[in-house]
């Protein structure tokens, strides 16, 4: 009820035959697609940062839980559609203007559902003026068996900006005895500093998913998987940091993880057997990290 349906412009025809066995066409259902954007602007105002311009359409909405006076502006991004199927898509947009900082992050795990076909697309555009100071931690993507799932994540952002950026993926829901064996999922992203190529990479998988899964080299068998990226002036520095953290994790916990950095940026990985085990990781890491806990919608 909350999403904006696109029907097709042109109809869909199928071969068919009439009751008398005749050659005739049959109109096929036009299925419902949904599609929504959300577009922020943040400011630095008297030694606080603001959002000047919120702007939401379709299934996308924003809301602003209360934080304490001193941390930055929180924003949680939400999916009214309640998940994405093959012809979706989804737009954000985030803009920080100088010295500016915000935590944005969404309410739920994303779901990715069986597609009859078509792609459901994530496009996100991120900019980051000097100085200032962004954290993108959305919650998991859970991709579902026949999914299939574009997302493109664009950052574009000056030489003493700062971007902590989290992305997680679950491949079915373990603990329902769930698994993807076919599907689609292409993901990637593309970091430019003042205007020059820094990081670019995507992570296709296609067809048979769960046996590429099961490969030594990309998953082991592992069905859930994050990257932490941290691009900022510091991140070299912070490296040694990082992976005394990584090094804490608990000796009965079966996630792996490991980090490197170069050129003002750090990559940090993380696998699990499933999305209890890696969203303990990475809420653990994240805290440690960050030197204070995740956003509260995390916890609830």
């Amino acid at each position: 009820m909350f999403a904006v349906i696109s029907p097709s412009d042109t109809d869909i025809w199928i071969g068919g035959t009439d009751r008398a066995g005749r050659g005739a066409p049959i109109r096929a259902p036009i299925l419902q697609r949904s599609f929504g954007a959300v577009e922020l602007v943040f400011v630095r105002r008297s030694e606080a940062s603001q959002a000047i311009r919120v702007f939401q359409r379709g299934a996308m909405k924003v809301r602003f839980p209360k934080v304490d006076a001193d941390e930055p502006p929180e924003a949680v991004l939400l999916n009214l559609a309640g998940g994405l199927t093959g012809g979706d898509r989804l737009e954000f947009g985030i803009r920080l203007d100088e010295r500016a900082s915000a935590v944005v992050t969404t309410q739920a795990c994303e779901r990715i559902y069986r597609s009859t076909g078509d792609d459901a697309t994530v496009m996100g555009h991120i900019r980051l003026a000097p100085a200032a100071k962004m954290e993108w931690l959305p919650q998991a993507t859970i991709i579902f068996d026949a999914a299939r799932l574009k997302r493109e994540t664009h950052v574009e952002l000056a030489s003493d900006a700062s971007l902590l950026a989290l992305e997680s993926v679950i491949f079915g829901r373990t603990a329902r005895g769930e698994s993807v064996v076919s599907g689609e999922l292409s993901d990637s992203w593309c970091v430019h500093r003042d205007g020059k190529l820094i990081h670019a990479e995507c992570f296709a998988i296609a067809d048979a998913i769960q046996a590429t899964l099961d490969r030594p080299s990309v998953l082991n068998g592992h069905r859930a998987m994050a990257t932490l990226r941290y691009i900022a002036p510091d991140a070299a520095q912070r490296i040694e940091e990082m992976r005394a953290i990584l090094a804490g994790a608990p000796e009965e916990d079966a996630t792996a993880s490991a980090a490197s950095a170069w050129d003002g940026i750090m990559i940090v990985r993380f696998v699990a057997p499933d999305s209890y085990r890696l969203n303990r990781e990475i809420a653990r890491v994240l805290g440690g990290f960050r030197r204070k806990p995740l956003p509260r919608v995390w916890l609830s």
